[in-house]
């Protein structure tokens, strides 16, 4: 990780001084801006720092939830078990973007998470992350997070598009 995402890391993690806390069920938007460091060679968005915003833009989220917290005192930690994006249009130098953060449902083992690149309230890109929280036994299940969060809701039905996706994925680990 360079410099730049590590000085967008402290400043996201800083900012629960004058940001509101969340529900694990609202949204999250997450203040980026284009800067020189974040371009490639045809002068746009290099195509893995839109990843590495979206990491940051969930640790936003389990900071303003109060998970940050809960995970740091019970030694659990997330992971990211599979994650995808599609792009729209491009991000320029000084484009001022948010990356809004929902989480769509979950089951047993995992949490899915639907994250949008927004530029003047436009989705540019968007992703769908799916994501693990371990502990040094293995995963933890989604219910114990959840409860350690006093959070008791049943998880709102995953849409088709996310089951699908998810079940397509799978194999990809099988593969040779």
């Amino acid at each position: 990780m360079n410099l730049n995402i590590w000085v967008r890391l402290i400043l996201t993690l800083a900012s629960k001084h004058w940001r509101s806390n969340l529900k694990i069920d609202e949204e999250c938007s997450t203040p980026f801006m284009v800067v020189p460091t974040d371009l490639d060679l045809n002068l746009h968005m290099n195509n893995a720092r839109y990843f590495a915003w979206m990491d940051i833009a969930r640790l936003d989220l389990l900071q303003r939830t109060g998970l940050l917290r809960v995970f740091k005192s019970k030694k659990w930690f997330p992971v990211v078990a599979d994650e995808t994006i599609s792009f729209g249009k491009s991000l320029d130098l000084f484009d001022k973007v948010s990356v809004i953060t929902k989480v769509r449902g979950w089951d047993e083992k995992f949490i899915f998470l639907e994250q949008r690149f927004q530029r003047n309230n436009e989705t540019v890109a968007g992703g769908i992350v799916k994501s693990c929280i371990l502990n040094k036994n293995g995963p933890v299940p989604t219910e114990t997070v959840l409860s350690a969060l006093m959070h008791e809701k049943k998880s709102p039905e995953l849409s088709t598009w996310i089951k699908d996706w998810a079940k397509a994925r799978k194999p990809l680990l099988l593969r040779d």
